[in-house]
């Protein structure tokens, strides 16, 4: 099934756009086009995924390789307490949210408990 990639939307319409990560850097994608990211609680677009032209792929390829020559040098160690650091941030983050039941939401695949109940009185 063959989609239409729709053209960029304003973050001002309340919805975020997701531009690509290259180099370590967020790049706006070129092609002028993008795909709609839709929050599966509610349904409604909440972002706008750029779309890479083939330029923009073979630009982010050569940086991974690039960043891969000096990932691959760091010890076992190094790259643990790394990805510890990040399970760290996510439970942080987890933890934060559930101070905001709607922000679950919008992180989640499953509505809240107002979610739903604004949903069965319409």
């Amino acid at each position: 099934m063959t989609e239409l990639a729709t053209p960029p939307v304003a973050e001002s319409a309340g919805i975020k756009r997701i531009s690509h990560w290259i180099g370590g850097r967020s790049v706006a994608g070129e092609s002028g086009r993008s795909s709609p990211v839709y929050n599966p609680a509610t349904g409604r677009q909440t972002g706008a995924l750029d779309l890479a032209t083939e330029a923009e792929v073979d630009q982010a390829v050569q940086a991974a390789k690039k960043a891969f020559e000096a990932w691959r040098t760091v010890s076992l160690a190094k790259r643990a307490e790394l990805f510890f650091n990040i399970r760290e941030l996510l439970h942080e983050r987890r933890e934060g949210s559930r101070e905001d039941p709607d922000r679950r939401a919008r992180q989640s695949a499953f509505p809240t408990r107002s979610e739903r109940s604004r949903a069965g009185s319409k």
